[in-house]
């Protein structure tokens, strides 16, 4: 997860718990524009030194199939 990010992305749609279609322009670092397929909240594990082991929520998290 990276808190200053503008929005959450993946391409792995077996990540997400709940989702639905949500088209949205994606501007790479490079000036790439992608879009988005849907937009849902996955649920993860977060593993690590200083973790609490609970499982974390991300909510709006964007399906960029191009990631």
């Amino acid at each position: 997860a990276d808190t200053g990010a503008t929005a959450h992305m993946t391409s792995h749609r077996h990540w997400f718990h709940t989702y639905e279609p949500f088209v949205t322009p994606v501007r790479l670092a490079n000036g790439v524009v992608i879009y988005s397929a849907e937009v849902g909240f996955v649920l993860f594990e977060p593993e690590g030194d200083g973790v609490d082991g609970q499982p974390k929520e991300l909510t709006r998290v964007l399906h960029v199939t191009q990631l």
